[in-house]
């Protein structure tokens, strides 16, 4: 380590100390009081960030290690009490240092939103990114091309953009199939009313994920971006939210077609055990209405074991089955619970004639079940039963079972399992090789699939 580098990490280390409380007197035999560096090697060592050595002395003249310098950054997080610019210079710090800090056991990534505009983006920016690619081996292709084909398939590529302005307010963004297809603006305390916040753009919405009511797919009619404008506003237990847009998907810029989107949204949240919401949405595209009416409730009876559920009401303008319905009932348990597994346990049952807007639990949302997929009505009743389960073997290596059946009316069963090996190879990226089977299919009881897939998951 250069000197010059050292009293750079000195000097600012020296800023965390200046709030310590008491000065420790003479610390080292070596630096004496008319020493140009006694002051802030002072301050250091009261706050503890500087020990020296047994014997008393500091040495200051000897060139410090990395992991020295690293082990004082790490004081310096710990000690905390910086703002500004003060803690933009610790934020430089701890970039450089990151290896040694991660051999010392410090979390880098948990560190003040962790490491945002300095480390993240230029000028106060904070960019974020997704990569996941995958390779798919099909025994029997589904389709010519994509993810339905064997071969390489960039399976997801998503830039996000964050910046804080002023007051409460902030802009997002998110870049992804080639185009802007989210940006938003937020202001919290909205028009000077504590925990009002208003969002108007095109921005994000999922109120089933919010209520944790499915697992690692998609929701029934949500989980999608919205052109309008939302408010929500908490407050104690209660949260009350509306939603008001014009375009569901597509880019920024994609042209209205005149079609209206609403919904509306109370939850409580009784104790730390137990919540309820009531959730509508209300949708006139083209020359249909859509309206979707669902109640969310959910129990925890200790930490990490969670009994919940909801049920759901539609009724479409024009549909040849009138009102038809459909819940679910999950247990949710933590492999700190169970300690050698998580599992989540979820029994589904829907009308015929109920209308999805994604495909909830297939481990391959491309090609199967069929027609359960995004944006159908389902031709039969159907039951589903879907039970997954991890293991966290520890910090890099982890595996995952997954069973899913339908039970379709009239019509036959049709079955899917999947398992899965996982590796944790940093922080940042993890690979995935998972093996799924797929037995039967909605006008297809002969249907027989199988995929390997081999997943990289990058974030950044």
């Amino acid at each position: 380590m250069s000197m010059k580098k050292m009293l750079a990490v000195v000097a600012a280390a020296s800023l965390v100390a200046v709030a310590a409380p008491a000065f420790a007197a003479n610390p080292f035999s070596d630096v004496p009081m008319n020493h140009w560096a006694y002051d802030a090697v002072e301050q250091l060592s009261a706050k503890g960030i500087l020990e020296g050595y047994p014997n008393g002395t500091f040495k200051g003249n000897r060139a410090m290690t990395r992991y020295e310098i690293a082990t004082m950054v790490a004081r310096m997080m710990a000690a905390g009490g910086l703002s500004g610019e003060d803690l933009e210079k610790l934020k430089a710090l701890v970039v450089e240092f990151q290896p040694e800090l991660e051999a010392l056991g410090v979390k880098v990534d948990g560190f003040d939103s962790r490491l945002s505009a300095l480390e993240k983006g230029l000028g106060g920016w904070k960019i974020t990114g997704q990569m996941r690619f995958d390779y798919n081996a099909w025994d029997n292709d589904g389709a010519a091309t994509g993810a339905g084909a064997d071969g390489f398939t960039m399976n997801r590529a998503r830039l996000f953009l964050h910046r804080d302005l002023s007051d409460g307010v902030s802009f997002d963004a998110r870049w992804h199939r080639g185009n802007f297809d989210r940006w938003w603006v937020t202001a919290k305390d909205f028009m000077g009313l504590e925990g009002l916040t208003m969002r108007g753009g095109q921005f994000y919405l999922d109120w089933e994920d919010e209520d944790g009511l499915y697992d690692d797919n998609d929701a029934f009619n949500m989980d999608a971006n919205y052109r309008g404008f939302d408010l929500k506003y908490n407050r104690g237990m209660f949260t009350v939210e509306g939603f008001a847009a014009s375009n569901q998907g597509g880019n920024i810029y994609a042209a209205n077609a005149s079609d209206e989107y609403y919904g509306a949204r109370l939850k409580f949240d009784f104790s730390e055990k137990f919540w309820l919401s009531l959730n509508g949405l209300w949708y006139n595209v083209g020359d249909t209405n859509y309206k979707t009416y669902w109640a969310g409730l959910g129990f925890s009876f200790m930490d990490g074991l969670e009994l919940k559920g909801a049920y759901y009401m539609e009724d479409i303008d024009g549909a040849a089955i009138d009102d038809p319905k459909a819940f679910k009932v999950i247990l949710d348990v933590d492999q700190d619970v169970l300690k050698f597994t998580s599992l989540w346990v979820e029994y589904a049952k829907l009308d015929q004639g109920f209308y999805i807007d994604r495909s909830p639990w297939s481990f391959s949302d491309v090609l199967w079940p069929g027609d359960i997929s995004a944006g159908v009505t389902l031709p039969d009743d159907v039951d589903v039963l879907f039970v997954k389960a991890k293991q966290k073997w520890n910090d890099k290596w982890s595996t995952i079972e997954r069973y899913v059946k339908y039970d379709i009316d009239t019509f036959w069963d049709a079955k899917e399992w999947s398992v899965a090996i996982g590796y944790q190879y940093s922080p940042n990226l993890y690979f995935e090789l998972a093996y799924a089977d797929m037995d039967g299919s909605f006008f297809d009881p002969n249907y027989d699939n199988n995929q390997i897939r081999f997943r990289t998951l990058l974030n950044f």
